[in-house]
């Protein structure tokens, strides 16, 4: 499937279903409206899109979600700790393989940049997000095109 124009909520949604289904064997169902999605420290994972639409994909976590996303990812169980470097990694490669199959849905030639994991303690505005959650958890994920 391809698209015409920046990526939407639909498609990168489907992409993280896809990535969380296949690699951490978990779900990523739409987060309640009505339910506040707020924490206290957390990561951020960015990976940049350039092509005929250029931008980035943002992944905003807890700490605690980010370490059982890591878990997951690395077949331990979810109240194994990590040392913060594998955490990072592990996040960003999630954000990786999703930005992978968006690019792979975008038209013309794309090139997906390396993604890059910071510690964060904001969440992003709904306004510029939309939420999916992981277990009992908010994670934001936000599609930012290039200023203009």
């Amino acid at each position: 499937m391809t698209i015409a124009s920046a990526p939407d909520q639909a498609l990168v949604l489907a992409a993280i279903e896809q990535v969380w289904g296949s690699m951490l064997f978990a779900t990523a169902d739409p987060w309640p409206t009505e339910r506040p999605a707020e924490f206290e420290t957390g990561l951020q994972a960015q990976i940049e899109l350039r092509g005929e639409w250029n931008g980035r994909l943002v992944l905003t976590c807890d700490a605690g979600v980010a370490n059982q996303i890591a878990n997951a990812m690395l077949g331990l169980g979810p109240e194994d700790e990590l040392d913060e470097p594998d955490v990072h990694d592990a996040v960003g490669e999630v954000l990786n393989v999703v930005g992978g199959s968006v690019k792979g849905a975008l038209p013309g030639t794309s090139a997906l940049g390396l993604p890059g994991v910071s510690e964060v303690t904001e969440v992003p505005s709904r306004d510029e997000s939309f939420v999916v959650s992981w277990g009992d958890a908010p994670v934001y994920v936000q599609i930012v095109p290039d200023a203009a």
